[in-house]
């Protein structure tokens, strides 16, 4: 899991000009909270949530059900901030990212 951590989260701060700024709390429906830079880490206004994951084997396909997973996983949440979802299939070689529309 480490190694899907920080693939995506590189993949967003490379592609999305967006950077990690702390853990997220348990039942938020994801992993970490990012911001542009500049953001400070006491006020979460303007962050979104980051949700992560991989999988070691498994096709195309199987990535793209992950990261649908995933995002249903983060509208579960409990937040109001937007999110994002991120996905990295090592067998395929594959990062997937998608915001997550609203609840």
């Amino acid at each position: 899991m480490m190694g899907a951590y920080g693939c995506v989260i590189a993949a967003v701060e490379l592609t999305q000009g967006i950077y990690t700024v702390r853990r997220a709390e348990t039942e938020t429906g994801a992993d970490y909270y990012v911001a542009p830079p500049g953001m400070g880490i006491e006020d979460l206004e303007g962050c979104f949530r980051l949700e992560v994951s991989g999988m070691s084997k498994g096709n195309n396909k199987a990535v793209e059900h992950l990261l649908f997973s995933k995002m249903e996983q983060t509208k579960r949440g409990n937040s109001n901030l937007p999110a994002i979802a991120g996905v990295i299939g090592f067998e395929v070689l594959r990062i997937l990212i998608e915001y997550v529309e609203e609840k």
